[in-house]
């Protein structure tokens, strides 16, 4: 399974998306989970990639550009709840 996981993805991004990274990469780039990165997607925190369809998949593909602002925006979340106001 370790084999598995190292592959690389370039096969599934055509040709003009090759610098484009995937969610597994994504994921790799910034260190965090790739569910975490879909939550954050779906709840319009970070931009929409671009969705791409090869053969049966849909595959989400971020330019170089989003992938950096994503990894400014990740870096700048603090864990724990924001304070509430008036306490």
């Amino acid at each position: 399974m370790v084999g598995y996981l190292k592959r690389n993805l370039d096969y599934m991004k055509p040709k003009k998306f090759r610098d484009h990274l995937t969610l597994k990469e994504l994921s790799e780039r910034v260190g965090k989970d790739p569910r975490w990165i879909r939550r954050l997607e779906t709840a319009g925190r970070i931009p929409q990639p671009r969705r791409v369809s090869v053969g049966q998949l849909n595959v989400r593909l971020w330019s170089p550009a989003q992938a950096d602002e994503i990894e400014q925006i990740i870096s700048q979340h603090r864990v724990g709840r924001p304070p509430v106001d008036g306490r």
